[in-house]
């Protein structure tokens, strides 16, 4: 709702949820707030049902994490985004690695961490998808403010926050 404010009358929002029950929710909101330029999908991050070069700008928030093939995601946006396209993601991140162990902790998958890509990693990755000028824009200890001592004890265990990037195609 907030980027078709953005995009205006004559801009056309995408906004795309892997689960169903998201996708009912996105369409309500739209309804409740008689948002015309916004088309609501049901679609996997690491297959965008979109056209090559069909997108303009891409706008992510803490949903790469959850991604399983954070490369082949990566990968679709640069595919389904313009030449000269923008992307601009905020997401969690992490300076230490996730052992294999913590995938069994449920804490951990809660808390954002288990699917968190390091950092520098990350960067990577969208560099070698072809991305030109990655650039942090901010960072941010997103779990400081947490109102959950267990949360803050374990993002401070791998120095988890959350990072701004921008980039473009």
């Amino acid at each position: 709702v907030i980027a078709s404010r953005i995009a205006g009358s004559e801009g056309h929002v995408i906004a795309l949820d892997l689960t169903p029950a998201m996708t009912r929710k996105l369409k309500a909101a739209c309804d409740q707030t008689a948002v015309a330029n916004v088309s609501v999908l049901q679609g996997s991050a690491e297959r965008l049902p979109l056209a090559d070069g069909s997108v303009d700008s891409i706008t992510s928030n803490g949903a790469l994490n959850l991604v399983p093939d954070k490369r082949r995601a990566i990968g679709e946006m640069f595919r389904v985004l313009r030449p000269g396209g923008r992307v601009q993601l905020a997401d969690v991140v992490i300076r230490r690695p996730v052992t294999v162990d913590c995938h069994e902790d449920p804490r951990l998958w809660v808390e954002c961490v288990v699917g968190a890509t390091v950092d520098e990693d990350l960067l990577t990755m969208f560099r070698d998808a072809g991305f030109e000028d990655v650039e942090v824009v901010r960072e941010l200890d997103y779990f400081a403010h947490s109102p959950s001592a267990q949360t803050r004890e374990v993002a401070a265990s791998f120095d988890a926050r959350s990072m701004e990037l921008g980039m473009s195609r």
